[in-house]
């Protein structure tokens, strides 16, 4: 999972993974830890969701199934995790609360999978309106979102991983032909990770980098593309894609 290396307790970390010890000697323990910690929790196994900062969702509830996945080079195996976000849109405070489970399947012949959950909750900072002559406008609009995750190993010696992460969305929304929208999103920020087992716990604190483009299909349905990446030398890309569906008395996605 890691580049090769020589740090013990690096290794040992690497091992609750069950895919080897590629640990870099430029990379401490602590960061190790923290990076196997944020990509065993929703906020780094699963990548990035974009909203259109414009949204009308007063009450609104929305589901998402998501899905990630990332390999380290081209000799490891492809590493899925899957998942279900429920989110509830607070409407005029333009805050979102998402409560996501989901499972992640670390492929190797002896690993086990973990079970993750999270809570996020997101707010806008900053909105404005581009072209308001046309009936369509072009949305802009900075978001914080703060995460909490926690997951744990289904196999032998149940270590677990606990992470928090706080990012800020950069996203434009444009009206699209067919009465539909796209939004685009950068997601700069960073989490702390750890990770703990038997006999040792590591964390620290890593930058992380997302990307994402949604498009809203109709008023209720909507298409994202994800990219993210947890910053570690040699650490790498993960990408994923989510199916969201926006229902309630007020929900759906503004034209």
């Amino acid at each position: 999972m890691f580049a090769r290396g020589k740090t013990r307790v690096g290794a040992a970390l690497c091992l609750l993974l069950g895919l080897g010890a590629r640990a870099s000697s430029a990379q401490s323990a602590s960061q190790l830890g923290a990076w196997d910690a944020l990509m065993l929790s929703p906020a780094g196994a699963l990548t990035p969701v974009a909203h259109d900062p414009g949204e009308v969702a007063a009450g609104a509830r929305e589901l998402s199934l998501r899905y990630g996945r990332w390999r380290y080079d081209a000799d490891d195996a492809v590493h899925d995790n899957i998942g279900v976000t429920w989110t509830y849109h607070f409407g005029r405070a333009r805050t979102q609360l998402a409560i996501t489970a989901a499972y992640g399947l670390v492929e190797c012949p002896t690993c086990s999978g973990w079970t993750m959950g999270g809570v996020d909750l997101q707010s806008t900072a900053y909105s404005r309106d581009f072209a308001t002559s046309s009936p369509r406008p072009i949305t802009a609009g900075v978001e914080v979102r703060g995460s909490l995750g926690f997951a744990r190993y289904r196999g032998e010696g149940t270590p677990t991983a606990v992470s928090a992460s706080l990012v800020m969305p950069l996203e434009v929304s444009l009206p699209v032909p067919l009465e539909s929208r796209v939004t685009l999103a950068l997601i700069p920020g960073f989490g702390y990770g750890e990770i703990t087992s038997a006999d040792a716990a590591e964390g620290t604190v890593l930058p992380m980098l997302g990307g994402a483009v949604a498009w809203s299909v109709t008023s209720r349905l909507s298409i994202n593309l994800g990219l993210q990446r947890v910053v570690l030398q040699g650490g790498p890309m993960q990408i994923g894609t989510a199916v969201s569906w926006a229902f309630g008395t007020h929900g759906g996605l503004r034209k």
